[in-house]
């Protein structure tokens, strides 16, 4: 399979074997970015997979102001790597207003900002 992803995203993938098991994406929006499309293959969850390509974006993340719309359920995970839950007003417009269209798509989900 191959995928186009939109230019100035920034991607960050996990291989084992010379085998993509974990990517995800950073969205420019503004002055900032939305973490999007984090996905971990089936078969590599719970073993600590997307843990680490998390540890391996701190660095990167402090330079960054960078959000995310996790699923409820993970709200723990995201928190274990620096992401606190915020309320919209917070948020840069841009952001705020593309949750609150994901909320009124019946999402279930939750707003989250990395914190160095």
């Amino acid at each position: 399979m191959r995928a186009q992803a939109p230019k100035g995203d920034l991607i960050y993938i996990a291989t084992l074997d010379n085998t993509i098991v974990a990517a995800l994406r950073l969205h420019p929006v503004n002055d900032c970015y939305l973490l999007r499309s984090m996905c971990v293959h089936a078969d590599k969850r719970h073993q600590g997979t997307g843990t680490a390509l998390l540890v391996y974006l701190q660095d990167k993340l402090t330079n960054l102001v960078c959000y995310s719309f996790p699923y409820s359920h993970l709200v723990n995970f995201y928190s274990r790597a620096n992401f606190i839950s915020c309320d919209p007003e917070t948020a840069p417009r841009a952001i705020s207003d593309k949750f609150n269209r994901y909320l009124g798509n019946g999402k279930k989900i939750c707003l989250m900002k990395h914190q160095p």
